[in-house]
């Protein structure tokens, strides 16, 4: 197969002006100027630019479905009713709303995602899909009564089952798993060291929430706050570690090249240099913490020490959607008007979404480029709109224009997963039905 557009961009080196990729089976054969000579199926996009798959930083697929049922704030208010709405839903709701969100994520171009689940259903959503990824398996465990032998006995029986349904689908070489024990005030301080050690001995990778809102560093700083009277309401002994978060977490030994620290939002400049030695990695997700009040993150700082970073949408619940450009949008014009500073640049964004996020993920032999022996997992995006016109930058038009709406196909893997609107081997009408119908017979 032969796919064509007036712009390809390989990401690993200079945009090609009229050009095309050349596809054989699961891999991409060649990339190239286009030749006149034709042979096999041709996919002539002509106004358009072919470029990898994007990686989605941070997910919570199995959310999506209560998009719009929890408006509220801040962010303490909002974990909250989460909690409580959570509760409402039978076990059977998520494995279809985790499937429409895989849905949401391929029509907008995105082949790899990092999920987080604390149902676990994202090892099938992805499996049956055929997206890329990484699920991280949420441990929860704040009672005053700790089990923390159990806890993992349990998350060991987890990993094993999502093993099995990797195995069933054959996905087993696109999906990945790892641990997430949920944030410094989910999960006590045993079990917090316990999951770092069980991870190292399971060479698992971990993603924590951390750092993400005012009511959680005052927890941490100082035993104050909502979190602090929620604890003490329940009769919790909860350890104030009496530092910020993620200065916790690097004087438990849990900071190391294999975290994925989410949000970082209200990382402290220390913080940022604990972060930079240990070499974790931050997922951010600009759009979330705006809707629940919880500020801007240092994305600029972060960059100047080194610090990894990719792009997240996080859940439609607290973003509203799973546009990974408007995430892309918001976070470049969020960062200039907090940094008052012209970086990332275009450039660097797009790399965050496609190349340098699929390193973070250990992935960046097989995907985020366009390159001779890779996996085809790319994009094609129609330039027709008159947004486009004299944009003589492609990463500014990708950064400032580009819309989910503008994807024309989305390729994972030699497979074509999206085309033209519609997601293909997949009955999203279905799935809308049984969604709504599963939602309006919910309890109170």
């Amino acid at each position: 197969m032969i796919l064509r557009a007036r712009w390809v961009l390989p990401i690993s080196s200079e945009p090609i002006a009229d050009g095309e990729v050349v596809v054989e089976g699961e891999q991409i054969a060649e990339v190239r100027p286009r030749r006149d000579a034709s042979g096999g199926d041709v996919l002539d996009f002509g106004d358009a630019i072919l470029m990898p798959a994007l990686v989605n930083g941070h997910c919570h697929l199995e959310y999506t479905a209560l998009r719009g049922l929890n408006d509220r704030t801040p962010f303490f208010e909002w974990i909250r009713a989460l909690v409580a709405l959570k509760a409402r839903c039978p076990s059977e709701f998520w494995l279809p709303s985790a499937m429409l969100g895989a849905a949401e994520l391929i029509a907008s171009g995105v082949g790899f995602v990092a999920d987080n689940t604390d149902s676990g259903v994202s090892v099938e959503a992805l499996a049956r899909t055929g997206l890329h990824g990484r699920v991280y398996q949420e441990v929860f465990g704040i009672e005053p009564e700790p089990d923390d032998a159990g806890i993992l006995r349990s998350l060991t029986a987890k990993l094993e089952a999502h093993r099995q349904t990797l195995q069933r689908y054959e996905a087993s070489e696109r999906v990945a798993l790892g641990v997430a024990p949920h944030a410094i005030y989910t999960v006590r301080d045993s079990l917090m060291r316990a999951l770092r050690q069980y991870a190292s001995e399971q060479s698992l990778p971990l993603s924590i929430h951390a750092a993400e809102s005012s009511e959680e560093v005052a927890l941490a700083r100082a035993g104050s706050g909502s979190f602090a009277e929620m604890f003490t309401e329940r009769k919790i002994p909860y350890l104030h570690p009496r530092t910020p978060p993620i200065e916790y977490l690097h004087n438990a030994g849990v900071l190391a090249a294999d975290v994925q620290l989410v949000h970082a939002t209200r990382a402290e400049p220390r913080e940022l240099e604990l972060m930079a030695r240990a070499g974790v990695s931050v997922a951010h997700c600009p759009r979330s913490n705006a809707r629940l009040l919880t500020g801007i993150a240092p994305v600029y700082a972060m960059q100047r020490l080194g610090i990894p970073i990719t792009l997240g949408t996080d859940s439609a619940v607290s973003a509203g959607s799973l546009d990974l450009w408007e995430e892309l949008r918001f976070a470049a014009l969020a960062q200039r008007a907090a940094s008052y500073a012209a970086r990332p640049t275009w450039q660097e964004w797009v790399r965050m979404l496609t190349l340098d996020g699929a390193k973070v993920f250990g992935v960046d032999a097989r995907l985020g480029s366009l390159e001779a022996g890779k996996s085809a997992t790319l994009i094609a995006l129609r330039t027709t709109r008159p947004a486009y016109v004299s944009m003589p930058d492609p990463y500014a038009a990708l950064t400032l224009i580009t819309r989910s709406e503008d994807v024309a196909l989305t390729m994972v893997g030699g497979r074509i997963l999206y085309r033209d609107g519609q997601i293909i081997g997949m009955d999203t009408g279905n799935l809308r039905r049984t969604i709504t119908d599963m939602l309006s017979a919910l309890p109170e």
